[in-house]
């Protein structure tokens, strides 16, 4: 059945992102054929790993929610959160000496000949990146789907009156049908948002590789990279600290004020704290969902909004692999 679900997968990705591509085959190298005595003991580091990280979520969200019990969305916040970050800093990682890997191979200047040889080989170090961080992504997807499950045994409380609670005296008034697909919307960007994070991430290190020319100037491009990826990040968290609750879920009565003299202001608080500091993590509840509808005009297409803009982004990474390809392969004096 497995097989079956492989085979089922790699027939949707293009061609030359399946690993049994002579490119990617070239790109992954022996990463891509472990032993399975050494596949089963990587999975076992994991789950080691991944236990500790619960352990330590478990520890700071009991010393933060005072006398109560923490929920399980409370102890999975920070291990997502730190598990997003280090999948956006190894895909970094991963590109950034992209180019220079071919220099060292000598094979960059026979790729240079045309657009479709540079353009192959950043699209399968791109692509590898996701093979590479597949274990990484799968705990992120885990963590994420527990959160669904907690959104959708929420919505059937009150004898499954619970979003007719929720969205009643909302400014704009909107069916349960609506709402119900709102909600999906958002629990797809949920979902999808670490994935497109990391090819993002993944196509600036692309971008990176292409102008940074030696060992010292890539080590320092990636530092800048990375750094300027933390900024964003703990930036992101701490705008979104300022109208959500630090601790545990929940609006802060901050929104409701911000909402009153500028709306604007309290849509960008949302939007970028959810894009760019994992703030969904703490909005993907439906308390704190239906605050949020309550407090802002137009928030509950909060959802809707959210899987915009992570398409947005899977453009954007798109682009930024198209524009690395077609700037590596422009004559240039080395």
């Amino acid at each position: 059945m497995f097989n079956a679900l492989s085979k089922f997968g790699y027939r949707q990705i293009p061609s030359w992102a399946h690993p049994s591509h002579p490119i990617m085959r070239t790109v992954l190298g022996r990463s891509n054929r472990l032993k399975w005595s050494r596949r089963i003991f990587l999975w076992l580091i994991l789950l080691l790993v991944t236990t500790a990280a619960i352990a330590a979520g478990y520890i700071i969200a009991g010393t933060t929610t005072e006398n109560t019990e923490p929920t399980i969305s409370e102890i999975l916040y920070w291990p997502l959160v730190g598990a997003q970050t280090l999948a956006m800093i190894l895909a970094i990682a991963m590109t950034t000496n992209a180019v220079n890997i071919e220099r060292q191979k000598q094979t960059w200047d026979s790729l240079k000949l045309s657009l479709a040889g540079v353009g192959l080989t950043l699209r399968a170090r791109w692509a590898a990146v996701f093979y590479r961080l597949s274990w990484l992504l799968f705990v992120i997807t885990i963590g994420r789907l527990v959160y669904i499950g907690i959104l959708l045994d929420d919505m059937t409380e009150f004898q499954g009156r619970a979003l007719d609670l929720r969205i009643s005296g909302i400014t704009p008034s909107v069916s349960l049908d609506l709402t119900v697909i709102i909600i999906s919307l958002h629990m797809t960007a949920f979902v999808i948002q670490p994935f497109v994070a990391v090819a993002l991430a993944a196509a600036a290190g692309l971008v990176v590789s292409v102008f940074m020319r030696g060992r010292g100037v890539m080590i320092l491009g990636l530092g800048l990279l990375i750094a300027l990826r933390l900024l964003i990040t703990v930036g992101s968290i701490l705008l979104g600290n300022s109208v959500l609750e630090n601790i545990g879920l929940g609006v802060k009565p901050e929104l409701a004020e911000i909402a009153n003299e500028n709306t604007v202001d309290a849509w960008y608080r949302l939007i970028l704290s959810s894009a760019e500091g994992d703030q969904m993590l703490k909005i993907l509840n439906l308390d704190t969902l239906g605050q949020i509808w309550a407090d802002i005009d137009y928030g509950i297409y909060l959802g809707a909004i959210m899987l915009i803009v992570v398409l947005v982004e899977a453009i954007l990474a798109n682009m930024l692999v198209i524009f690395a390809a077609w700037r590596a392969s422009k004559p240039t004096n080395d």
